[in-house]
């Protein structure tokens, strides 16, 4: 392993070598505490980075997004390069190259398109808090997200979320699919109220619904 990046500078050419040559990295990040990332870059923006996550630093295991200003510190992590590189699809790819990074609900949108639910996490306000499921309505500021619970069900309220509080997006890992599969097909009736029992208000201008052109998680 080489020396740590720790100045924004470095941290942004560190990135960028990794996303060039798939180098796994590991990533401390300061957000509600300290937490320690480990990935390659597929994606990467001023605002937010793309990891293809490497559970305990081996094994691929779907994707995280994050924003870049969390990094604290970063260093290449090839300890088990080789390991790696035969028993895992490599390199690993962006799913979500289209989308505009500098946008968290564009990248949401994208993520839900490409592996069905998303895990949502507002790290500086609920470090340990994370929710599961499908964006289904949307404002220009706001998300509703229709909530997958802890057992594996549908929730019948949505959780209401501020896009400029999400700190990591997650999706297409071993425990968003284990989910997903348990709970089975989204039901068709979306709650009208969030979960303070308020009645979902959008602007006129605004679609009720950002899933219409994706298919639902099924499983």
């Amino acid at each position: 392993m080489g020396t740590a990046a720790k100045g924004r500078s470095q941290i942004n050419k560190l990135l960028l070598l990794s996303q060039e040559q798939s180098l796994p990295l590991r990533i401390l990040r300061n957000v509600g505490g300290l937490r320690t990332e480990f990935g390659v870059v597929v994606d990467l923006s001023e605002g937010w980075v793309v990891l293809a996550e490497l559970r305990e630093g081996v094994l691929r295991d779907g994707y995280m997004a994050f924003r870049t200003s969390s990094i604290k510190r970063a260093r290449v992590f090839d300890t088990f390069i080789g390991f790696i590189r035969e028993n895992n699809p490599w390199p690993p790819h962006s799913p979500v190259v289209t989308a505009d990074l500098r946008n968290p609900g564009q990248l949401i949108r994208a993520a839900v398109k490409a592996a069905g639910v998303v895990s949502l996490y507002r790290e500086d306000k609920y470090p340990e808090q994370l929710l599961m499921g499908v964006p289904v309505r949307w404002s220009k500021k706001r998300l509703w997200l229709f909530t997958i619970d802890e057992h594996g069900r549908w929730e019948s309220f949505l959780d209401r979320f501020r896009l400029r509080n999400i700190t990591r997006i997650g999706f297409g890992g071993t425990y968003e699919r284990a989910v997903s599969s348990t709970a089975g097909v989204m039901p068709e009736s979306i709650p009208e109220k969030d979960d303070r029992g308020k009645k979902v208000q959008l602007p006129s201008n605004v679609p009720g619904t950002g899933i219409s052109d994706q298919s639902s998680p099924s499983r």
